[in-house]
């Protein structure tokens, strides 16, 4: 007989509905606000094409869209854009120039004939001392003298101005050569690639995005509670990619204007100890802590329907009236209505009926990191 009863109390007791239950604790409690996170790069450049053409990309860049998210140096090749009439005029000039330093080695069209009448000169005025040339002949062999000197001075100015226009020529056409090499204009990484090898490009086209490897936190919060974040308050935030860890940080700016679409605004967070393989792109949810009340007594926020839990009392479930100060997404504290120990029902509340017997199930809360 008591085998009977032993077995029908098993049965009956395997038949109650199980209640998921987390002990009241004492901890800090904390005011929060809300809001979303997004990971993004410090610095985020467009690599633009300074002259229209047929682009070639860098072989390191020959897996196109696939080379996304490699690492570049500051003035890497990414590609070039070939432009064939700059090219051949460039080659034209760099030999216009090369013929000019040569003639320029040569001596001036006029100088023989100067040197010619500088010594005819010389050789009238001793005679025309000796009286064995007339005055007159001396003058005008000076003349010549001096009219080719001048005519030598002008060959040489106009030499030097050819050189120079010339010189001039090939440094401008090399800078448009310079222009269709298309680098990359800081350390960092390849976020994105615009083009396809061969494609004929527009001049100013964006061709790559280069983004800086340093990253930063930026949140957004509603019109409603942006009022209440003050730089250098604290935050907890958790990214998704790393769902046990949550991460502490401090608000670092508020910017001034809301985001024209969401009416949101942005907040930028500073993480005290960022994840080695944090990236951008990266999403997940904070709370800016805007006040605290030590050894408080707290339960999971989602124990709570509004004002009123349910706890479980030797077996029985029972019905309370809670009195919530700080609340967060995570956890709740309790002013009144529940004792350290109570154990409260964290789901499937709408299931059980105060009054009613039921089995439980010790639930495990994530620990919510430690406020500083």
């Amino acid at each position: 007989m008591a085998t009977v009863l032993v077995a029908v109390a098993l049965i009956y007791f395997a038949s109650l509905p199980v209640a998921e239950v987390v002990p009241v604790q004492r901890g800090t409690a904390i005011s929060a606000i809300y809001g979303t996170i997004r990971i993004e790069p410090s610095l985020v450049l467009p690599v633009r094409a300074q002259n229209a053409g047929f682009i070639q990309l860098a072989e390191v860049l020959s897996a196109g869209r696939g080379a996304i998210g490699r690492s570049v140096e500051k003035g890497e090749l990414l590609a070039t854009i070939a432009d064939e009439a700059t090219a051949r005029q460039l080659k034209e000039a760099r030999a216009d120039l090369q013929a000019a330093k040569l003639r320029a080695e040569l001596p001036l069209p006029s100088a023989e004939a100067l040197k010619v009448a500088e010594d005819n000169a010389s050789r009238l005025e001793k005679l025309t001392g000796l009286s064995n040339v007339p005055q007159v002949e001396y003058q005008k062999a000076k003349s010549d003298v001096n009219r080719l000197r001048t005519l030598v001075e002008s060959e040489r100015i106009e030499r030097e101005r050819n050189l120079a226009m010339l010189e001039e020529a090939a440094k401008k056409l090399e800078a448009q050569m310079k222009n269709s090499e298309i680098r990359s204009p800081v350390d960092g990484l390849l976020t994105g690639i615009k083009t396809i090898d061969g494609e004929l490009v527009a001049e100013r086209a964006e061709l790559f995005t280069v983004s800086s490897k340093k990253n930063y936190v930026r949140g957004e919060v509603d019109e409603e509670d942006v009022g209440e974040v003050k730089s250098g308050m604290p935050a907890i935030v958790q990214v998704y990619a790393f769902r046990t860890r949550q991460f502490q940080a401090k608000v670092s700016a508020i910017q001034p204007a809301a985001d024209v679409e969401t009416q949101r605004y942005t907040i930028v967070l500073d993480l005290e100890t960022p994840p080695e393989n944090l990236m951008a792109g990266m999403t997940g949810e904070m709370n800016i802590i805007t006040g605290t009340h030590d050894n408080a007594l707290l339960v999971p926020t989602r124990a709570l329907l509004v004002d009123q839990a349910l706890i479980v009392k030797s077996g029985i479930v029972q019905a309370r009236t809670v009195k919530v100060g700080y609340r967060t997404l995570d956890f709740s504290e309790v002013l009144s209505g529940l004792s350290e120990g109570d154990r409260v029902v964290l789901s499937d509340q709408d299931k059980l009926r105060p009054g009613r017997p039921v089995r439980q199930r010790l639930a495990k809360v994530a620990p919510r990191a430690d406020l500083r």
